[in-house]
């Protein structure tokens, strides 16, 4: 009798829990933009509370904040510093897969302080380093060159389960699947993709900011029906080339600019053929967030609004109102924005500096 009793307590309390079990179905996508003063660091947090961090901003004592006007100097910069206390914020106390999508300074240089700080379950990058430095590099700008960068990166994560993701391959972690569209200057194919529109004024830029930035690896992330596009530092021609003639990533609902919303990337004919409902610029206060792409991405067909990480001190008639602005100009920095993005294309952006918060319906 006893026994029966216990298996009955078990079976009610399975009962109970089941509920419980499926609650994260119901809820959001996080995604939780790290302020690195200009570099990338975005992590990415599932319902089941398993993540994905892309990028790791910069070296310690690289890019951090100017010094105000009358104001003592701020405390030293450690991108490394910002994002464990992001992942602590959002409960985590490891990150499950930490992405590099390349091996310049302001994404590959706060690894080694990241792996100090936290544990991290895998690495996954595009393959060894593509850059070279000119012959005639001075000693300050090879000490940062993806060429003495990428060693370091390898000594770092030794021991970590490491994985170099091909174009075309996929990452599932929970029900996020994210799907990389381009890696090591390779395109998915995308046998089925739609044609793309205006590929006939398509044009080509041969800047690119250093080889590796078009060898960023970069993703379609999905979400239920939600799209979230980051691609990285991807370069314009690689941009065109991922558009047209075949639109190998179809229409978005998030998109994180291109480069730090920089003009060598986000080409017209891109933006229009993925035409992102919400724009986030991970830009510095003088980095990124060129007017040019301002006016792009606002002239996108299904273009909703515009979030930056700072305001753009370079091309300040182009900012978005302060409540868009993680970090506006002669305020303090390290403020975060917040995206919830739920599986039916709802997102809802968030300034945590604030509390501002505006909601974006899904997809009609």
């Amino acid at each position: 009798m006893i026994h029966r009793l216990r298996l009955a307590a078990l079976i009610l309390l399975a009962a109970l829990a089941a509920p419980l079990a499926a609650a994260p179905a119901d809820e959001p996508l996080r995604v939780i933009m790290v302020d690195v003063e200009g570099g990338a660091a975005t992590l990415y947090v599932t319902p089941e509370g398993h993540s994905v961090l892309i990028d790791a901003g910069w070296p310690p004592g690289m890019g951090g904040p100017r010094p105000q006007e009358g104001q003592p100097a701020p405390p030293p910069f450690d991108s490394a510093e910002r994002i464990a206390a992001a992942a602590r914020a959002a409960g985590l106390h490891r990150i499950d897969y930490l992405v590099v999508t390349h091996y310049h300074v302001d994404h590959v240089g706060g690894v080694a302080g990241l792996l100090s700080r936290i544990p991290v379950g895998t690495v996954i990058d595009h393959g060894p380093n593509r850059e070279t430095p000119p012959p005639d590099a001075n000693p300050a700008f090879a000490r940062f060159a993806p060429a003495t960068l990428y060693p370091a990166y390898e000594q770092a994560i030794a021991g970590i389960e490491h994985r170099v993701m091909q174009a075309g391959e996929t990452l599932t972690v929970d029900g996020l699947e994210l799907v990389a569209i381009n890696s090591d200057r390779h395109l998915t194919e995308a046998p089925s993709a739609p044609a793309g529109v205006r590929c006939d004024q398509a044009t080509s830029k041969a800047e690119d900011g250093g080889e590796e930035n078009a060898r960023s690896l970069g993703f379609l992330l999905r979400f239920g029906e939600a799209r979230i596009l980051a691609m990285a530092d991807t370069t314009w021609d690689v941009e065109n080339a991922a558009v047209c003639p075949r639109n190998r990533i179809g229409t978005v609902d998030l998109l994180v600019a291109n480069n730090h919303g920089s003009e060598l990337s986000n080409s017209p004919v891109f933006v229009e053929n993925v035409a992102p409902r919400i724009v986030l610029l991970q830009n510095g206060p003088r980095k990124g967030a060129d007017a040019s792409v301002f006016d792009t991405v606002r002239a996108s067909p299904r273009f909703a609004a515009l979030w930056q990480m700072h305001s753009a001190e370079r091309s300040p008639d182009r900012n978005e109102p302060v409540e868009r602005i993680a970090n506006p100009t002669g305020g303090t920095d390290g403020h975060a924005l917040h995206a919830y993005v739920s599986r039916d294309g709802t997102i809802a952006l968030v300034n945590p500096r604030t509390g501002h918060r505006e909601a974006y319906p899904a997809r009609q």
